[in-house]
């Protein structure tokens, strides 16, 4: 009876084993720290290891001369799975369906363009690295603008979506001429990054050019999105660019 037993507490302790082993072989890896997260929203960077979907919430607000208001919202979902591909969906006010869809897939080594509501078409290019800088000719040299003043300073930290965030406020001051400004332009913006995933959950931006907006990170879950999300539709034509 008592080598029954001790046979049968070992076979439970192999099984269960094998199934933390295989569990642990399944699961993507832990997502590593980020020294320099994407810090403006709605970028995603190509990361393997840190799958996750979530929505992008964009609020802006212009003001008129006249004190009128005219506030727009529109909406992005973005996935990554942990193979480090990225899926981008914009949707216009009221839309059910995205207006645009854009698949970055650094395993392939390529990026697809879709407009859905227009044709049924991925536009295919492949991925590079970032060209070098044109050399400027003494003869496209002009004196340079008045440098904006920067001053940046530390808000804490704060959770956002079950993640903690470090705020930071960054205020930039043109001074008056630097663009046929009569008074000093100052513009401000405020974001929250979590070092966790290595993106921007929350974004606010002054400017009294171009107005206010938000742009927050919503519905934010950390799994595995589905696979079929990163690959052309089979009734797209692909064209390459």
């Amino acid at each position: 009876m008592m080598k029954a037993l001790l046979k049968m507490t070992l076979v439970c302790g192999l099984v269960s084993l094998a199934d933390y082993t295989a569990m642990a072989q399944t699961q993507p890896p832990a997502c590593p720290l980020l020294e320099k997260p994407a810090l403006y929203l709605p970028m995603v960077i190509p990361r393997t290891g840190c799958p996750l979907s979530a929505v992008i919430q964009v609020t802006t607000t212009q003001t008129l001369a006249d004190g009128t208001h005219i506030q727009t919202n529109f909406k992005a979902l973005v996935y990554r799975d942990s193979l480090g591909r990225i899926r981008r969906e914009t949707y216009a006010p009221a839309d059910t369906t995205p207006n645009m869809i854009v698949i970055s897939d650094p395993v392939e080594g390529f990026s697809y363009f879709m407009l859905p509501q227009k044709d049924a078409v991925a536009y295919r290019h492949e991925l590079s690295q970032p060209a070098a800088s044109a050399k400027v000719s003494a003869q496209d040299q002009h004196s340079p603008a008045p440098e904006p003043k920067i001053a940046t300073e530390t808000l804490g930290v704060q959770q956002f979506e079950g993640l903690l965030a470090t705020g930071t406020r960054t205020t930039w001051t043109t001074p008056a001429g630097a663009k046929g400004n009569d008074r000093a332009l100052t513009t401000v913006r405020e974001t929250w990054i979590s070092r966790d995933i290595g993106i921007t959950l929350l974004e606010k931006t002054s400017d009294p050019q171009n107005g206010e907006s938000e742009t927050r990170m919503t519905n934010l879950e950390q799994t595995e999105p589905d696979s079929t999300l990163f690959q052309v539709p089979s009734d797209y034509t692909i064209h390459d660019q």
